[in-house]
């Protein structure tokens, strides 16, 4: 049977972020059921984890604290914010006659060299679109040196693309060309779309 002293072991070990553990319950009394709403407790917890872990790779870390902080409803505030675009010259010819893997294995490569150095200045990638990478920096974190770490964000992806191209040229393909742009504005920060299904 479940005494209070399981109970005290599985609430610190839920504390320490282990949601794993289940009370094995074998009575009836009001410890068993303290015990089996306690495993009910932890489930949930263990989804929402899970929940909090996939909404980080599907949006940035950043975004996905923000929508989890708030109840999500669509609108926004205005705020001023620098925005990057990063996108490969020429992509779309240079896929021609190459293999659907091959592209994509070469997209990720990139696509991860310039989501890092866009993380490390502080900037949120926004969104994917195809060969081409759209960062916030000022949203949804606020901060004042927004424009200074666009243009240190933009200089990382150049150096990081310099070194994907030093790795391609060792494996006898084409080096990758790409264009950047920074723009800062006022712009209104939030959720668009409609109640169902909306971006950041």
């Amino acid at each position: 049977d479940v005494c209070s002293s399981d109970l005290a072991q599985g609430a610190r070990r839920i504390a320490d972020g282990d949601y794993e553990g289940r009370m094995h319950i074998a009575g009836r009394d009001e410890i068993s059921t303290l015990a089996q709403s306690f495993n009910a407790m932890a489930a949930g917890l263990q989804d929402r984890e899970r929940v909090r872990g996939l909404l980080g790779k599907v949006v940035s870390p950043a975004i996905a604290e923000e929508l989890l902080r708030r109840p999500i409803s669509l609108g926004g505030e205005e705020r001023e914010v620098s925005v990057l675009f990063v996108d490969i010259r020429g992509f779309t010819a240079r896929c021609e006659g190459t293999l659907p893997g091959d592209v994509l294995a070469l997209l990720n490569r990139y696509l991860t060299r310039v989501t890092e150095a866009i993380e490390a200045e502080g900037g949120v990638v926004d969104k994917y679109i195809g060969d081409a990478v759209m960062a916030l920096f000022g949203a949804p974190l606020a901060c004042e040196d927004h424009a200074a770490r666009a243009v240190r964000g933009a200089l990382g992806v150049c150096r990081a693309v310099a070194v994907l191209n030093a790795e391609l040229a060792a494996e006898g393909q084409a080096p990758l060309d790409v264009g950047v742009g920074i723009n800062t504005a006022m712009v209104v920060a939030g959720n668009m779309g409609s109640a169902s299904r909306m971006n950041y």
